[in-house]
């Protein structure tokens, strides 16, 4: 019987596998690495919150535009 095949890393680091933990890093390399997640998640909020906070406005105002038209 063949052995079992291996699913390929889940944890979004290459060659790290599913057992990595973020209490094996450098304190600083943690740190770094919190930082960098940090702005990047921000970056992303900015650029897609205002557009989504638009298009919800919009279909609001539409549909209370629709609503007073009746």
């Amino acid at each position: 019987m063949p052995p079992p095949r291996r699913r390929p890393p889940r944890s979004g680091v290459a060659g790290c596998g599913t057992a990595w933990r973020a209490r094996e890093l450098d304190p600083a390399a943690y740190e770094a690495i919190v930082k960098l997640s940090r702005e990047v998640i921000e970056r992303v909020a900015w650029e897609i919150v205002p557009e989504l906070a638009e298009t919800i406005i919009r279909e609001q105002l539409e549909r209370v535009l629709a609503q007073r038209s009746k």
